[in-house]
């Protein structure tokens, strides 16, 4: 004898629901005909073929995440570029230090105007943007360079920095530059040996040396030699110049350095205009 089986009307629903929510590759609310992943007719007046003024009342998200509010193929993560005149996002304030906030975001403030983070600081939108890092910087001291040792050229003389930190962006005593943000920078430095001998075959290597390595040359050198075979040894003054552009991050370091293979220790000129240093965020 056969037993029948009864499959309660609520259960038979529910298996027939969630079957549908799986097979089907997309979900409308109010549309019959869903045109992303997740489409939502808010008006309820699409119908077959609904027009820019219909579509404008719809909310739609892509299978890759993005959000597009009166218009149905998103090409950011948040689309608003509909054919009304209401793409607009109204933003609110909040006590969230911008270190909480992160950079990038944005918040209105009660004295009425847009501040955003740089992830330190808010920073008001309508007034001027962050000054960008300038630094120019001479040398007119003498500082004595060893033969065959990369050295550090320190004891600068600023003309210029504009870097909105205590003290600026450039510390003339240790000759190293810390870049206040993300972003390109173009480095130039010039330096000049004073007088003396300069042997056959020998050669003097500027550098300006960054330290960012990803993505990014860390050193840039030049160098300029003083082959001399068929001439006895000359005296002269002995100069070398370099000029790079960094991708730095921020608090990422420039400093300057020479080498030579002269044989003796040699002072830098004590003449500020043959050394000097100019670093301009672009």
């Amino acid at each position: 004898m056969k037993k029948k089986i009864n499959i309660p009307y609520k259960l038979f629903a529910c298996i027939l629901f969630f079957s549908a929510v799986k097979t089907k590759a997309q979900i409308g609310f109010f549309t019959p005909t869903p045109a992303q992943t997740l489409h939502i007719d808010a008006g309820k007046d699409n119908g077959s073929a609904p027009d820019a003024t219909k579509i404008s009342n719809d909310v739609v998200i892509t299978s890759g995440g993005q959000v597009g509010i009166g218009l149905l193929n998103p090409v950011t993560k948040v689309d608003l570029r509909s054919s009304s005149d209401q793409g607009i996002i109204g933003l609110g304030n909040n006590t969230q230090s911008p270190s909480a906030a992160g950079g990038g975001a944005i918040r209105y403030n009660n004295g009425g105007f847009l501040e955003y983070s740089d992830g330190e600081q808010w920073i008001a939108l309508p007034l001027t943007a962050p000054t960008k890092a300038l630094v120019n910087a001479s040398k007119g001291s003498a500082q004595s360079i060893p033969s065959a040792a990369s050295t550090v050229i320190t004891g600068w003389t600023e003309t210029v920095d504009l870097g909105a930190g205590a003290g600026g962006d450039f510390d003339p005593s240790t000759g190293v530059f810390k870049a206040p943000r993300d972003g390109f920078y173009l480095v130039s430095f010039n330096i000049t040996l004073a007088n003396g001998n300069i042997p056959k075959n020998t050669f003097i290597e500027t550098a300006i040396e960054s330290s960012q390595s990803t993505d990014n040359i860390p050193v840039f050198k030049t160098i300029n030699s003083y082959p001399a075979f068929q001439a006895g040894a000359v005296s002269n003054y002995i100069s070398g110049n370099c000029n790079a552009i960094f991708n730095l991050k921020k608090d990422d370091t420039i400093k300057f350095s020479i080498r030579h293979n002269i044989g003796s220790a040699r002072n830098t000129l004590n003449d500020s205009k043959l050394n000097n240093l100019s670093i301009s965020e672009l």
